[in-house]
């Protein structure tokens, strides 16, 4: 059954309602002989009743039930009318009646003092009217008084026209119900407050589902404990505050073994349980978090190594016994990478990322928890960074130059990668390179070695039109058979001449993949290109064998050349290796060459050519631009 509630001036004016009030009844035609009546008898304080409201063209009568509202001085200053569309009956009914509304009233003096309560308040809250009135803030949740008095308070002092408010007021029962207030002033003809109304309503279903929503929102639904989303704030803030913090990522050992071997149900359990053994071992203040899968971390307020050693030590050791699930038994251990803010790190991307590797060196070397340190994860750390180099611009090329034996005019250059990365610094190619191998980066690093090394010596061949480029192919590409598709793509949109270009391929690369090596050298040939052996003499590979292959250069280790003035056994080699080659009609040169005597005895031993410190270094584009018209100056001088 439908209330509604309205506050009547004794002239019949209405001073406040509630939304009920105007949807439902404000406009209905009243019988104001009746209301009249209905004013007088409430002003002689009776509880009247009475249908004011009478039946027409098929609408319900109304029934109105009414209280008198007296100032201190005893004058009648309104009536509180409860109206319905059913008569009232016995007030034990009207008060089951009244447990079905949502919303009930309070009216205040000018004191502030509780005047009225109606039933379905008093019914709500199990109170009478006259204890209400005495104790206001008694139902009212201690930690929500300040706002409410605040609320009122300001209602007061400033009249405003209206004010809302949530808060908490204990029934009866000693449960807690959320209600949200609406209060309006009543103000005399002095503008002076008379009654405040207010009208509340209980929320608290809707409370708790915006709290159920927060909950979903900050907290992760199989372990009960703060989320990624929760998790990041929380971090976020710790930073914001500049608090010193330890950040510790935890990984349980076998959980997909577990989903595989049992169920995702078991899986499911242990990570429940093993929250558990965890949670056994965090301090009050210790911020616990899932943010992923089967990734956990632990934000730890106590930065000293020492303490958290000893904890990390407990926390193992929890892992110790196994995990029962049904009639199975599981054991499990867990890893922890740990870092610190703000020695480590300083923003929480990069925190995760150094705690990550240090997760990652504790489970390759078998040891339950491990201290970030950036020498020690440089591997971790290169592997997780080299697919985004790229993007970040962090490669470029640098250019040795290559020289003729005969002349001393310039052959070539080769173009050499390098890699600057923002904190570890400067990354060789030696350290590199064998991880992008593995990983499977190498077809990418290589496309874009051969597409900007294209471009550049492309434009240096205005000047210098004869100038060859060297790009190292990795052995790896010899199992790629679009990598010949891409190199044609690379010179028809650089418009580089095939001619001028040289792959260089490692003895030992190209040995270990002759089949497929040798199918694609030779597509590379057939469209113009030289194919050069690195690093010669190191590998297994004899010159009869390389006869057979699309050869056209062989490079001769710098371990050969190093010595070759004082060392009779490897200028017998470099000799033997120069005038074979030359009976293959293979052309020669000599890497690492850094003395006048190697380049006066590599001449003698009729070597095409060389490169190395002796004549340069490898150089970045602008400054070997300046070495090669610097050379050629010298030269032209010298003639």
């Amino acid at each position: 059954m439908m209330q509604a509630i309205a506050v009547i001036a004794p002239n019949g004016k209405i001073l406040g309602a509630d939304e009920h009030f105007f949807q439902h009844f404000y406009h209905r035609e009243v019988d104001r002989e009746l209301l009249e009546k209905f004013i007088q008898e409430a002003e002689n304080g009776r509880t009247v009743s009475y249908a004011i409201v009478k039946q027409k063209n098929g609408q319900n009568d109304v029934y109105v039930q009414a209280t008198a509202l007296y100032n201190k001085e005893g004058n009648l200053q309104a009536v509180v009318a409860t109206y319905q569309y059913e008569p009232f009956i016995d007030m034990r009914l009207t008060s089951s009646i009244a447990s079905l509304a949502s919303e009930f009233t309070f009216i205040l003096s000018a004191e502030g003092e509780i005047t009225y309560v109606s039933p379905t308040a008093q019914y709500v809250l199990k109170c009478t009217e006259e204890v209400c009135s005495h104790e206001l803030f008694s139902f009212v949740h201690h930690e929500d008084i300040p706002l409410l008095m605040e609320k009122l308070h300001t209602i007061y002092a400033t009249k405003e026209k209206e004010t809302t408010v949530d808060c908490r007021w204990r029934t009866n029962e000693g449960r807690f119900i959320w209600i949200h207030m609406h209060a309006h002033p009543l103000l005399n003809e002095q503008n002076e407050i008379e009654h405040v109304i207010v009208v509340a309503k209980d929320i608290t279903k809707w409370k708790c589902c915006e709290e159920a929503l927060a909950k979903l929102k900050h907290f992760d639904s199989l372990t009960d404990i703060p989320n990624r989303f929760y998790f990041e704030s929380y971090v976020q803030h710790m930073i914001q505050q500049k608090r010193p913090f330890a950040l510790c990522y935890i990984d349980f050992d076998k959980i997909k073994w577990i989903n595989d071997r049992f169920s995702y149900q078991a899986g499911d359990f242990f990570l429940q349980e093993a929250v558990r053994r965890i949670q056994q071992h965090l301090q009050k203040e210790d911020f616990f978090s899932r943010i992923g899968g089967d990734e956990f971390v632990i934000v730890l307020h106590d930065v000293n190594k020492e303490t958290i050693v000893t904890r990390m030590e407990h926390l193992l050791q929890s892992f110790v016994e196994p995990f029962r699930y049904k009639e199975h038994v599981i054991q499990s251990s867990l890893s922890v990478g740990v870092t610190f803010f703000p020695q480590d790190g300083m923003d929480l991307d990069t925190l995760l990322k150094q705690a990550d590797q240090a997760l990652c060196y504790a489970k390759e070397r078998g040891k339950g928890y491990h201290f970030y340190h950036p020498q020690q994860n440089r591997k971790t750390m290169i592997e997780q960074e080299l697919p985004l180099a790229l993007l970040n611009n962090q490669f470029y090329l640098c250019y040795q130059p290559k020289v003729s034996l005969d002349n001393e005019a310039i052959m070539g250059v080769e173009a050499l990668m390098r890699w600057t990365h923002p904190t570890l610094g400067a990354i060789s190619p030696l350290e590199f390179i064998p991880i992008a191998e593995k990983n499977g980066f190498i077809f990418e690093i290589t496309t874009w070695v051969l597409k900007e090394a294209c471009q550049q010596v492309k434009q240096w061949q205005t000047h210098f039109p004869t100038l060859k480029l060297a790009v190292n192919l990795s052995p790896f590409l010899l199992n790629r058979k679009e990598f010949v598709t891409h190199v044609k793509n690379i010179l028809q949109h650089t418009q580089f001449p095939p001619n001028y270009l040289i792959l260089e391929i490692t003895e030992s690369g190209l040995m270990e993949n002759i089949e497929t090596g040798k199918h694609i050298l030779t597509q590379l040939k057939q469209i113009g290109i030289q194919v050069a052996i690195d690093d010669f003499g190191t590998g297994f590979s004899s010159l009869a064998y390389i006869r057979n292959l699309p050869v056209s250069l062989l490079k001769i280790d710098r371990s050969f050349i190093r010595d070759i003035t004082d060392n009779s056994k490897d200028a017998t080699i470099v000799d033997t290796i120069i005038h074979l080659a030359k009976s293959l009609d293979l052309q020669v040169l000599a890497e690492g060459v850094e003395r006048d005597d190697q380049v006066s005895l590599l001449q003698k031993m009729d070597c095409d050519f060389a490169q190395g410190f002796y004549f340069s270094q490898s150089l970045e584009a602008e400054k070997l631009l300046q070495w090669l018209e610097q050379h050629n100056q010298s030269k032209e001088a010298l003639h």
